[in-house]
């Protein structure tokens, strides 16, 4: 797994996924659902590799 995740990014990802997370917990319901992608976006901004960006050839990282 190569890092295809530029530092932005990362700490976007994992900002807009702490949010996502809370909300969804907090408000419940079929929210859920958002509480996971935020979860995802954490996860993948953490480790600094996404599978969708490699599906496609895609990298923000500046080590190519």
């Amino acid at each position: 797994m190569k890092v295809n995740l530029g530092s932005l990014d990362r700490i976007t990802r994992v900002a807009a996924g702490s949010v996502l997370l809370v909300l969804g917990w907090l408000l419940g319901g079929w929210l859920l659902l958002v509480a996971l992608l935020g979860a995802a976006l954490i996860v993948t901004g953490a480790i600094g590799f996404c599978p969708i960006y490699a599906r496609y050839g895609l990298s923000t990282s500046p080590h190519r």
